[in-house]
């Protein structure tokens, strides 16, 4: 597993930099080549949660390691949440807004947003 899981993802970052250094792309493109890149963080984000929910593997990490995946973690985390927050700020306009609408009285459940 770990061995086949190495592989594709070098595979998968391969083809992630083919994507995003083409030049000229269209915008079906960039937004293909971001999809892209984010369903590669999300199978990275499944895999490492699979390694740490499992308590028996854990086990056989030392103090020290746990505490260098810990650290390495939150810094890669924390950049991408920080670049998160200030492109919901940069681009607060084009991103849609939910708007609480307040339950009346005897009004039917699931029907929207309510407060």
């Amino acid at each position: 597993m770990s061995e086949r899981w190495i592989d594709e993802s070098q595979q998968l970052l391969r083809r992630m930099k083919e994507l995003s250094s083409k030049e000229k792309k269209d915008r079906l493109e960039i937004v293909s080549s971001i999809l892209f890149s984010l369903d590669i963080l999300e199978r990275s984000l499944y895999g490492w949660r699979l390694w740490v929910r499992n308590l028996s593997m854990m086990t056989q990490f030392t103090v020290d390691e746990l505490m260098e995946i810990e650290n390495t973690l939150e810094k890669q985390i924390q950049t991408f949440v920080e670049y998160d927050i200030e492109a919901s700020q940069k681009w607060r306009d084009k991103l849609p807004q939910i708007r609480m609408i307040p339950k009346k009285p005897g009004e039917e459940e699931n029907r929207g947003m309510y407060v």
